[in-house]
């Protein structure tokens, strides 16, 4: 068979691309299995933009021994929730990764809802630990405060700001 320098190094070249090519370091590809797991909230808060509103600090309003965060391999997500004087509640989203990220969006729009009463956004991401033990973001979002307390904020259904979200691996 006869030799030819022009196509080995063609052939070459091209294993260099492709080689090259599926070594993104934020490659979606990245497992769920390195995020699997059961979080607590150790932070959630709103602070809006405006001057005078007060910041919402919803982990104090919520009953830690009934909310946590569980994200599955398959990319499902519960978040399990019980806010004061409220009725145990639940959300499913599905959550993606990439090795600096996990990306979260709420499964349909009763969910999506579910999650507003929390000041939580239905999409938003979360930048993980280097060892995977937390999650956490600053989410610029407008949240409805009214929904999450009508005597506090009334009126205030459409305010922006940023939400501060943290959560620590349990299980």
């Amino acid at each position: 068979m006869p030799y030819c320098s022009r196509c080995t190094l063609a052939a070459v070249v091209l294993l260099a691309v492709a080689f090259l090519g599926g070594c993104d370091t934020d490659n979606p590809s990245s497992p769920l299995e390195e995020v699997e797991g059961v979080y607590a909230f150790t932070e959630l808060r709103f602070e809006p933009i405006a001057q005078g509103i007060t910041p919402a600090n919803v982990l104090a309003r919520l009953d830690s021994a009934r909310t946590d965060v569980e994200v599955f391999g398959s990319g499902r997500v519960l978040i399990r929730f019980k806010l004061q004087d409220r009725p145990s509640d639940l959300a499913d989203a599905t959550a993606t990764a990439t090795r600096s990220t996990v990306r979260f969006t709420a499964s349909t729009e009763a969910d999506a809802a579910r999650l507003a009463q929390l000041l939580i956004p239905p999409t938003f991401s979360l930048s993980r630990s280097p060892d995977d033990q937390r999650l956490s973001g600053e989410i610029s979002t407008t949240a409805n405060l009214q929904a999450f307390d009508a005597t506090l904020y009334q009126g205030l259904t459409a305010q922006p700001g940023t939400l501060y979200l943290t959560l620590d691996r349990v299980e």
